[in-house]
């Protein structure tokens, strides 16, 4: 019998990769919200990231991210929140179940992406190697 690949979908290739993100909602000065929140992220692209919050976000809402990536290199940058998902038991952080909220970065810059999508193959590297 064939096994079958499954392929991916999406515009970038996502990995998985835990790290500790702050964000807080971008909008003029009214509307800024002055604290950053503090979240994980789940999985990262080139092309946004899967952020843990404690309250979704509404669709369509623009943030601020400060991500904490791998080699204490942070990347900052404006971001727009575009879908919701409700995690499953695997997804439980210290016994509460953790939403999550669909992330795209809106103006990540060239170094930002390249930093990205280095980890992002880095990643995937090591994990095929384990195989």
């Amino acid at each position: 019998m064939r096994e079958t690949k499954k392929t991916e979908k999406r515009r970038s290739i996502r990995t998985p990769l835990t790290v500790p993100v702050k964000y807080r909602v971008n909008g003029d000065d009214s509307t800024l919200q002055k604290s950053f929140v503090t979240g994980h992220s789940k999985d990262i692209s080139v092309s946004g990231v899967k952020l843990a919050v404690q309250e979704h976000n509404p669709i369509g809402t623009e943030l601020e991210l400060e991500i904490v990536m791998p080699r204490a290199l942070d990347l900052h940058t404006s971001a727009r929140v575009i879908g919701k998902v409700v995690g499953a038991e695997e997804w439980r952080v210290d016994g509460r179940l953790n939403r999550f909220d669909r992330i795209s970065f809106v103006d990540a810059d060239t170094n930002a992406q390249v930093l990205i999508l280095r980890l992002v193959f880095e990643i995937r590297k090591r994990k095929d190697l384990r195989k």
